[in-house]
């Protein structure tokens, strides 16, 4: 039972609206300097003066709340939407792993995560003290909340993992009921459809509510595991900041930068599938010389990765930040993301012309079905094909990696709260402690939240912090107009079915900035305390973690198991699936002395696949490995298949590797012996940022 402590904080948005000033505030706050162009950098005269400083308990009139909390909404909405529902549905429309239902649900899950963040963000600036003890609900500052990063990869690698499972493993010649394994109507004879059944039609595949049930189990598991971020607030202040000082925070939330920016990377060229999958073409259907085409992520234009069609369109946006940010006003470099990605799909409507048959034609490279699918109005727990949510599950393999995302996770919200003071002028130590302290726990009990809510793990978004120093407003007012914004962008859901539609390319341009300011934002948490013994472990946890994101293939072959990657995951690698398997593929024996595991099923006229007595997955010919679709193994050790996983997803992750090493060396590092030369930037204890 919680307490709110006086008036709350609601009382920053009670006012008497029947005065003109209390409305529009034109007397009270100076427009002119967050609306007119800054000049260029060259020219000397200044700009308009700043206006004054408003307190976090100050009143604002009714326009400048509005006007600053949509500010602080436009800032963060591309990164809520492409974290908490874009990226991680958008890996279910491809034809060899779709899901038709979740895809179809991307615009409303791109909704629920602004609906849900608007919500978490009313909780997080209003400050509750749970009764009877010292401890708060809330920070009671502009704290706007969002879905994190964090457990984007994770999310991604368990909906895939779904569908994967979903597939029938056939042994020896696939029937037409191994394939089909779905029900058929007595009288059309169309597929019906049941939660995580899979139906095959040629090379395409439709593993209806397959990625669902994975999403499930990732909500699930990130549900149980909020609950140690919930503990980890009740722990003393000391004792956080022994255990979680600037080098081991920013050491985490640079190298979760870095390893999405390789992923925005791939935006940019086109999409992670034919990035990934570049090499898989000739083996699978034979067209040697012709690389994967980019299908699906960018409407009905298909071109191989890095095409300069995709690079174009994502530099767009680029360019269009940085003429934001040297003619901008100050509210539009704040809210630049947004604008440039704007400015990106006012480029991509002018489409791609082809020319077949001496017919030209003019293809879009929006989704339009997903304009067609989105709903008027939108809610939690109503998805728009009117079926149910998916169960929530747990997966014990992923327990660790989540674990260790909401410790990550712990090191932004201490950060970013601290700086959040900072610029809210909360200068009392004991405050300060208080408010990190009502901070991790509305993270926790948030995320908790977001999961039932059917929304990614949130945290506090940092990019609050330099609008409270831009705008000199940390009035509460703002943070729950924010929240306000927030939830009618997610109600109405027209606005997630547009952002749905964006090409993959242009999101690309942006999702790119967001994952490179999240580097350099741990950047700055990092060189807070720049000494000898803060240099080491940067450099082991830098090295090793960065060194993860760019040779994926030093632990586990890199990327999703489809194609003839899974057989090379069965043979190769640090520890691989051929050590874990009871019982390979057995069959018959060809004119090699091979044991057979079958025939190749998509094409069975260039080669079959063996298991040889070395236990390793053959082929014959050039299709080596080539396309019998990693059916190696019979009967896999579940017990050891499980910890092998488990231990290759924080090897190969390089915020899991990476933090694990600077959080050890940390603790067993002794402290360097103060030196009076030393030139070291040096920092009131816990004043640091987040990503």
């Amino acid at each position: 039972m919680a307490e709110a402590e006086p008036k709350g904080g609601c009382d920053v948005c009670m006012m008497n609206c029947t005065k003109e000033e209390n409305l529009l505030g034109l007397k009270k706050y100076n427009y002119g300097y967050l609306c007119k162009p800054q000049l260029l950098p060259w020219c000397k005269k200044e700009g308009a003066p700043a206006p004054r400083f408003f307190g976090k308990d100050e009143k604002l009139p009714l326009l400048l709340s509005l006007v600053l909390g949509f500010q602080h909404c436009l800032a963060m909405l591309a990164g809520i939407a492409t974290s908490g529902g874009y990226l991680i549905s958008n890996d279910t429309c491809f034809d060899f792993q779709n899901d038709t239902q979740m895809c179809g649900r991307m615009p409303w899950l791109i909704s629920t995560a602004w609906l849900t963040s608007g919500i978490l963000t009313a909780i997080q600036v209003f400050r509750a003290r749970i009764k009877g003890t010292p401890y708060y609900l809330g920070t009671g500052l502009i704290s706007v909340m969002g879905t994190s990063f964090t457990f984007l990869p994770i999310a991604r690698s368990m909906v895939l993992e779904a569908i994967a499972e979903a597939k029938p493993n056939s042994n020896g010649s696939p029937t037409s009921t191994s394939w089909a394994v779905c029900a058929t109507d007595a009288v059309t004879g169309a597929p019906i459809y049941d939660e995580g059944c899979c139906h095959k039609i040629g090379f395409q595949w439709n593993c209806y509510g397959a990625g669902s049930v994975g999403y499930g189990r990732f909500l699930g598991t990130c549900l149980v595991a909020s609950l140690v971020e919930v503990g980890v607030s009740f722990i003393p202040p000391k004792i956080l900041k022994k255990l979680f000082p600037p080098v081991v925070t920013g050491a985490a939330i640079m190298l979760i930068g870095g390893g999405l920016i390789g992923a925005g990377i791939k935006y940019v060229g086109g999409g992670v599938f034919c990035a990934e999958n570049t090499e898989s073409k000739a083996p699978v259907h034979g067209f040697i010389g012709q690389p994967q085409l980019c299908f699906n992520d960018n409407g009905e234009v298909a071109m191989s990765f890095g095409s300069a069609e995709y690079v174009g369109l994502a530099f767009s946006v680029i360019c269009m930040s940085v003429l934001l940010q040297i003619f901008g006003s100050p509210f539009l470099k704040s809210t630049f993301l947004l604008w440039a990605l704007a400015f990106g799909c006012i480029c991509a409507t002018a489409g791609k012309e082809v020319t077949v048959g001496g017919t030209t034609t003019t293809l879009s490279f929006f989704r339009k079905d997903f304009l067609e699918r989105g709903k008027a109005v939108t809610f939690l727990w109503a998805p728009p094909d009117g079926e149910s949510l998916p169960t929530l599950g747990f997966s014990g393999t992923y327990f660790p990696l989540v674990l260790i995302g909401f410790l990550v996770s712990t090191l932004e919200t201490i950060g970013d709260v601290e700086m959040t003071c900072i610029y809210s002028k909360v200068d009392e130590p004991a405050d300060r402690a208080s408010r990190i302290q009502g901070g991790l726990l509305a993270d926790g009990f948030n995320s908790f939240l977001a999961c039932l809510f059917g929304s990614p793990p949130n945290t506090t978004f940092s990019q609050n912090n330099g609008l409270i120093s831009l705008t000199r407003c940390a009035s509460r007012s703002a943070g729950f107009s924010c929240a306000f914004w927030l939830c009618v962008l997610g109600i109405f859901g027209k606005f997630g079915a547009l952002f749905a539609s964006i090409p993959i390319c242009v999101v690309g341009g942006l999702v790119l900035q967001c994952f490179a300011s999240v580097f350099i934002s741990g950047m700055k948490v990092a060189t807070m305390d720049f000494t000898r013994r803060n240099q080491f472990i940067l450099m082991l946890a830098l090295g090793i973690g960065l060194g993860v994101a760019m040779e994926e293939h030093i632990f586990d072959w890199p990327g999703p198991y489809s194609f003839y990657r899974k057989n090379l995951a069965y043979d190769y690698g640090f520890w691989p699936e051929k050590m874990v398997c009871d019982t390979p593929n057995g069959g018959w024996i060809n004119s090699n002395g091979f044991d057979i595991s079958r025939k190749n099923v998509f094409s069975a006229a260039y080669s079959t696949h063996s298991v040889a007595a070395d236990g390793l997955c053959h082929g014959v010919g050039f299709f080596a490995n080539g396309v019998n679709n990693g059916n190696c193994c019979s009967v896999y050790n579940k017990s050891a298949a499980a910890g092998r996983k488990t231990l290759l997803l924080i090897l190969k992750t390089p915020y899991g590797i990476g933090a694990i090493i600077a959080f050890v060396l940390n603790l067993i590092l002794p402290e360097d012996a103060p030196d009076a030369d030393s030139d070291s930037p040096k920092v009131a204890a816990g004043e640091t940022a987040s990503a």
